[in-house]
């Protein structure tokens, strides 16, 4: 079940399922049992080609996160580490707490601390700290273990210098 939810929720964001269905409050009254991850996919190389395809920006968002804001929809997970979803639509979705895909898993590339800080402070500028969770943008499965473990790493470090820097630490 949780399964089809979110492929409805991906499909809908998308813009791939069939017309009939293509209404976002339908997409929002679909995710409602769950807390969407919103992700383009993991970091496979079709996914990595097909995302070439979608422009320089996934503006896709400014149509959906409104529903979604008005949705009785708690908590939201969105990719923000190398996609090119604009930081700035995380506003729309005021309200809700936000999971910020703060680890790119598409790529090898272990992030150090301080760019996990940064894109947390990206997201710090529209959305309010405590509605701020940092995570992965989506599973680590196609990656190695020791890659996956020094995202991990990164994230929690990441994570302790921006509550260090909010005296939280």
């Amino acid at each position: 079940m949780l399964q089809a939810v979110k492929r409805v929720v991906v499909w809908c964001l998308l813009g791939i399922i069939s017309p009939r269905k293509r209404d976002y409050k339908y997409c929002a009254r679909a995710a409602t049992p769950s807390k969407p991850h919103i992700c383009y996919g993991y970091g496979i190389k079709e996914n990595i080609e097909w995302k070439k395809t979608l422009g320089d920006e996934w503006s896709q968002y400014e149509k959906t996160f409104p529903v979604l804001a008005k949705s009785r929809i708690d908590q939201v997970s969105v990719e923000c580490a190398g996609s090119r979803v604009p930081i700035p639509l995380l506003e729309l979705l005021q309200g809700k707490d936000i999971m910020v895909g703060v680890i790119d898993v598409a790529t090898n590339h272990i992030e150090s601390p301080e760019e996990v800080a940064a894109t947390i402070h990206d997201a710090m500028r529209y959305v309010p700290v405590d509605h701020i969770i940092p995570c992965t943008n989506c599973g680590m499965v196609p990656l190695s273990r020791d890659v996956a473990r020094g995202k991990l790493h990164a994230l929690a470090n990441g994570a302790a210098l921006v509550r260090a820097e909010l005296g939280e630490a």
